[in-house]
């Protein structure tokens, strides 16, 4: 679908229909005539930000930085971090097998390991806790202050795991006064949300905020073997903040959330890749690229899908994926002299994940995989001394210390296929990691002259991990069939690295702002933990990868601060790059396989055309590839090098507009928002059947009333109006002859009623 055409449905359905998800995220975007961007500045309302440690203006931040404030996570219908990637240049997520396996790429930077061990390469940040367990990443979205997303290495501020980017989400705290709302929506699908809020003062010093949200929808993946719908949602988050401040100079916030998840997850539908007629003759020879298609294709053991249609798959058995989540944080601010501050996060986290995902999507199941339970528990502590922000010469210093603990126990059911593995019907694995990391760090900016600044910063990351790992033979049952384990292995490794960045910013005038950076940053080393049958050739030790980045940017607040426009260059020197694949026998593991380099630039743009009509959007553009990449698969010896990296499209368009009608009854606002993404590789290798088949597109609106005394809001929404087809990811299980296969959400639309008090 054209852009041409996206923009004329806008404009055309934006009367009637609007966007605000199942859950309506980020629950404090105030009424209307508070989003009205002109009414108090004049201009663009500004958004201040921490990115730095330090409060400042986002229009004033020496980075490449996105910021969301309520109003934009609300109107938009964000749901979780996922949808993060219609609003940021150069960032995709997406989410396999339900929310437990998310798969995160900035620029070009991310992991596509879906083991449970696998950490980003994108830091999430929650109120300044760290998220490590990819489990506890794709957490529900509501009640938001803000969300700032960094793009590039962050390794000085935001430690290791931060060379794609960072992402912090903020939420609202409790104020001085008595106030809320409550909201409540329905939708196709039968789907029904709500979600709501509440803050209550407990004298001068004291007061709490309580917010919550419980999200329910029927699944659109029709499973021909029983004929029901599957990939259901039936989750629900809840958190509470008690905020005590017995002085201007003493704030500190307690806060205790938790969530859960329990679905049907299995939202991937099943396409076979070999040709018929040739495996007909014993020969599994695959279909080219352009014939993999749903309804085309068989497994190795000849099974055809009957029906083309994506959102369809058969299943022979139930599938589940259940998450649990819950975490505590205790975040201190004390001012103290002239200005100095000390500040100390302590966090703790835990995740349970169990996923049962059934094989290849035919009535005779060739495997099962039973991932689960696993248990993953952090604790984290970050200590930070920062010096008053308006000082010629500003400076943070702090240390962080990080343990975690993952317990996992996996049960590959391979009764179907265990001719292929002699003789053994199923592998039980059993594994524990734990992981101790202490950083130091400092950076510190210098008013070189009344324009000019000088910003400088390093950390140095020591970390140790340990992995005591086994696996055993057995039959379907779990019963061993082997007199001792197939391994039984203890490793330990550790590793330090150093990150860093410099960077100037010159004040061209009170509203253009130029810099240029070089930042070093670094992914940790680990284990492969997703062998099982095969520790000689898979569970190998893996090393960090290194990312030296070159940056060059333009903040601008343009027409009386009615226009905001902002570019930025990057050039990223990567080595040791941590590459994830499958070997000929379908063990999946990690190597620094190759060195890389990715050059891009990024646009964003908002601006107020009239007090009543608002427009913006964002346009990235990539340029990667691998370098000095070869690999010997079964024997077969490729050259990859010049290859695009996985997650990487070289074009990325955001587009939205708003509107606002205001009348003698209250305010109507018209939004929509328009996304596209050109084509990416799943694979290292370009196999076109392991592409997303072109580019995707989506589009939503949004259409709202708020009364006049901005007590109440009704609103019409739809995501995905046009009702486009587009492939999210592929996982290529060529040992069995098929792929898994993940399509975006069908249209959806519903209304949503809130109350604000």
């Amino acid at each position: 679908m054209s852009i041409i055409r996206a923009a004329f449905l806008a404009g055309t359905t934006m009367a009637f229909m609007p966007l605000t998800a199942y859950a309506q995220a980020g629950g404090t975007a105030g009424p209307a005539t508070e989003a009205d961007q002109a009414t108090e500045t004049g201009g663009i309302r500004p958004i201040i930000v921490t990115a730095q440690r330090r409060e400042e203006s986002l229009q004033d931040v020496p980075l490449a930085i996105s910021a969301l404030d309520a109003q934009r996570i609300t109107e938009s219908g964000f749901n979780d971090v996922e949808d993060l990637s219609s609003a940021v240049p150069n960032l995709n997520i997406s989410a396999l097998w339900g929310t437990s396996s998310p798969k995160v790429f900035m620029r070009g930077i991310g992991n596509n390991n879906f083991n449970q061990t696998a950490e980003s390469k994108v830091a999430i940040y929650l109120d300044q806790v760290y998220l490590s367990a990819p489990s506890g990443q794709l957490f529900q979205m509501y009640d938001l202050e803000r969300i700032e997303v960094l793009r590039g290495p962050q390794g000085t501020l935001y430690g290791k795991n931060a060379t794609g980017g960072a992402i912090s989400v903020y939420s609202k705290l409790p104020g001085d006064y008595l106030e809320g709302y409550v909201r409540a929506g329905y939708g196709n699908y039968d789907a029904f949300e709500t979600e709501g809020a509440v803050t209550v003062p407990m004298g001068d010093t004291l007061s709490m905020r309580v917010a919550g949200t419980y999200q329910k929808r029927d699944g659109y993946v029709t499973d021909l073997g029983t004929g029901t719908k599957v990939n259901n949602i039936d989750q629900w988050a809840a958190r509470g903040i008690l905020r005590w401040q017995p002085s201007s100079d003493v704030d500190i916030r307690l806060n205790v959330h938790g969530g859960g998840s329990d679905t049907t997850h299995n939202n991937s539908v099943h396409r076979g890749i070999f040709d018929p007629a040739q495996l007909a003759l014993g020969n599994t020879v695959k279909l080219p690229g352009n014939a993999i298609v749903a309804g085309q294709g068989v497994d190795i053991f000849g099974y055809r899908d009957p029906n083309p249609d994506p959102y369809v798959n058969t299943y022979e058995g139930p599938t589940f994926a259940k998450i649990d989540l819950f975490g505590v944080s205790l975040v201190g601010d004390f001012t103290f002299g002239d200005g100095y501050t000390v500040t100390s996060v302590t966090g703790y986290e835990t995740s349970q994940r169990h996923v049962l995902q059934e094989g290849n999507g035919a009535p005779s199941t060739i495997f099962t995989i039973n991932w689960g339970p696993s248990d993953f528990e952090s604790i984290s502590q970050e200590l930070r001394l920062s010096s008053p922000s308006d000082d010629a010469f500003s400076w943070v210093i702090g240390g962080f210390l990080f343990h975690e603990r993952g317990e996992v126990h996996n049960f590959y059911n391979l009764a179907d296929a265990s001719f292929a593995l002699g003789g053994l019907e199923a592998f039980d694995q059993y594994y524990v990691q734990s992981t101790d990391t202490f950083a130091a760090f400092a950076q510190a900016e210098l008013e070189v002259t009344d324009r000019l600044n000088l910003t400088v910063g390093g950390r140095i990351n020591h970390e140790k991990r340990d992995l005591d790992h086994s696996s055993f033979g057995t039959d379907r049952n779990g019963n061993n069939l082997l007199p001792g384990p197939l391994f039984d292995i203890n490793l330990q490794e550790s590793w330090t690295e150093w990150s860093g960045r410099a960077a100037l910013s010159y004040d061209f005038t009170d509203d253009v702002m130029g810099f240029v950076s070089i930042n070093r940053g670094f992914t940790s080393g680990g284990f492969n933990t997703g062998a099982f049958n095969d520790p000689v050739g898979a569970l190998k030790i893996y090393d960090p990868e290194i990312v030296i980045s070159y940056e060059a940017g333009l903040r601008t607040s343009l027409a009386n601060n009615r226009v905001q426009f902002n570019v930025t260059s990057f050039l990223y020197d990567y080595s040791d790059l941590q590459v994830f694949t499958f070997t000929a026998g379908g063990l999946q593991f990690i190597e620094n396989a190759s060195d890389a380099s990715i050059k891009g630039l990024e646009f964003e743009l908002q601006a107020l055309v009239t007090d009543k009509f608002e427009i913006g959007g964002s346009l990235g553009l990539l340029d990667s590839e691998y370098k000095n990449f070869s690999r010997t698969n079964a024997g077969v010896t490729e050259d990859l090098s010049g290859n695009r990296l996985i997650g990487a499209p070289n074009t990325q368009f955001n587009l939205y507009g708003r509107y606002t009608i205001p009348t003698s009854i209250g305010d109507f606002v018209l939004r929509g928002d328009f996304t596209y993404t050109g084509n990416r590789y799943y694979d290292e290798r370009e196999l076109v059947e392991l592409s997303s088949e072109g580019a995707t597109v989506n589009l939503d609106a949004r259409l709202a009333w708020t009364s006049k005394d901005e007590a109440i809001e009704v609103a019409l929404w739809a995501k995905n109006l046009t009702d486009e087809v587009n492939i999210i990811d592929v996982v290529e299980v060529g040992l069995f002859g098929y792929q898994n296969v993940w399509y975006n959400t069908p249209r959806t639309y519903g209304l949503s009623v809130g109350y604000r008090f």
